[in-house]
């Protein structure tokens, strides 16, 4: 193992050290070099928004080594919160954890996964395993590069890291790292992914909210409806103005960035050459792209961990060229689009009306329009989201949720407050609503159809 001290340099959090006289920081820059870890450099933190925000190219590598580094600013707190009874060998499994979270992602962010569900849907094939179980396979993956690095710095570590991961729930106060309302994750993207879309809405004043997290016991339901007492962290009173912000600005990044219209169809286009690509009715011969192309076998043949190492953003940009050059036209259509960025034209319902039950008769009434495109040549988008979402939009799980210290040092959600700027109506689920499709004029009349007409 080396004994060197590392740097790296990060628009984000500045200059990144691995300090020589702290074991856990060279095991990390053991495994960030392993060829495991080094392909989250050919994956793209947001995917397809850099067809909106160009500057939106970072990547899942940077990603991960600045929630490593996170991890390590918030076991500082649990560290000071547990006093004599810390535990060096407990936080060092939680570090790691944090490093490799994302070890596992495929390429173009969610849009993948959601290709992947749909393709299974239509095979009667199951959930899907996404990234969490594909992290924890390649960490447990005895042949692989990242498990002799574990097993050799403590037997064991590589299965403790992994179940972790596993893992969404938390077990301790140390799990609350990667695991939490304001956790090594959403801290590094939440800013990472505002700096780096230029999005000016929504400042996060991190160093403050770190400063004021201390440690509570909260009750956690679990399926037998017994709930356990776990503790997580909750912020003291002095920074609840600043959380509030935290939780706006996650909210906004949802509306304005993630979910964004023209980025979406973008993923809608995506998720199409991913369906004709797995549709194993279809000749791969005329998509023309390889049957060896890992793509291939991993949607057709075998969800490996092999097959599934090999995939990247690269690969998938590579795949898209080629069959841009083939002979298939509904691919070949969606492939040029993609290359040129030719944006599908959208109809956005939601911006159209307000009252639940206008929505509900436009859309009825687009539905009888458009028949059984859908899906064909028109796609259909409904993300629901929320203050708490972070990818689904349902309620999250209670220790994800910003609690603060009120004046009796009890913990009270953020939005109990009488005079909070949070409304509770951003609790709920909304759901977004649009149709895309291929040309101006299909989007016009579907219009008139919507309105009556």
């Amino acid at each position: 193992m080396s004994h060197q001290k590392q740097r790296v340099r990060d628009p984000i959090h500045g200059l990144i050290v691995f300090e020589k006289s702290k074991p856990v920081d060279q095991l990390a820059w053991q495994l960030i070099d392993t060829p495991e870890f080094q392909r989250l450099r050919r994956i793209r933190q947001l995917g397809m928004s850099e067809f909106v925000f160009p500057s939106a190219t970072h990547t899942r590598f940077a990603h991960s080594i600045g929630v490593y580094h996170n991890a390590r600013r918030l076991m500082e707190v649990v560290k000071e919160e547990e006093g004599t009874a810390f535990i060096d060998d407990r936080a060092s499994e939680i570090l790691v954890a944090a490093l490799l979270h994302d070890v596992g992602h495929g390429p173009f962010s969610h849009t993948f996964e959601g290709a992947r569900e749909a393709l299974a849907e239509l095979y009667g094939e199951g959930p899907i395993e996404k990234h969490e179980k594909f992290s924890a396979k390649i960490i447990r993956n005895e042949n692989g590069r990242i498990f002799p690095i574990l097993d050799k710095f403590r037997p064991g570590l590589a299965e403790k890291v992994a179940s972790i991961l596993d893992s969404d729930d938390p077990s301790d106060f140390y799990h609350a790292v990667v695991s939490s309302s304001f956790d090594a994750d959403r801290l590094d993207f939440l800013v990472r992914d505002r700096y780096m879309t230029g999005t000016k809405t929504g400042s996060i004043d991190e160093q403050w909210l770190i400063d004021n997290l201390a440690r509570h016991d909260i009750l956690v339901p679990q399926d037998d409806d017994t709930p356990i007492t776990v503790p997580t962290f909750v912020f003291k009173a002095k920074g609840r103005q600043a959380a509030e912000d935290f939780l706006l600005a996650r909210y906004r990044l949802y509306t304005q960035v993630y979910l964004h219209k023209t980025t979406r169809g973008f993923e809608k286009i995506l998720s199409a050459i991913i369906s004709i690509i797995g549709n194993k009715e279809q000749k791969i011969s005329e998509i023309g792209i390889s049957e060896r192309n890992p793509l291939v076998k991993f949607l057709r043949e075998e969800s490996s961990l092999d097959n599934y190492s090999q995939l990247d953003d690269n690969l998938l940009w590579g795949s898209i060229g080629e069959i841009a050059r083939g002979q298939h036209p509904v691919a070949k259509n969606y492939a040029l689009k993609l290359l040129n960025r030719e944006h599908l034209h959208v109809l956005d319902i939601s911006a159209h009306y307000a009252d639940e039950q206008a929505v509900a008769n436009a859309i009825r009434r687009i539905d009888n329009h458009i028949g059984e495109r859908i899906g064909r040549n028109v796609f259909k988008d409904e993300p629901p989201y929320n203050l708490y979402s972070q990818s689904g939009g349902e309620v999250e799980k209670v220790h994800k949720k910003i609690r603060i210290l009120d004046g009796s040092g009890n913990p009270k959600e953020i939005i109990d407050f009488d005079d909070t700027i949070i409304s509770r109506e951003l609790t709920k689920k909304k759901r977004l609503i649009r149709y895309y499709f291929l040309t101006a004029d299909d989007r016009n009349e579907t219009e008139k159809a919507m309105n009556g007409r």
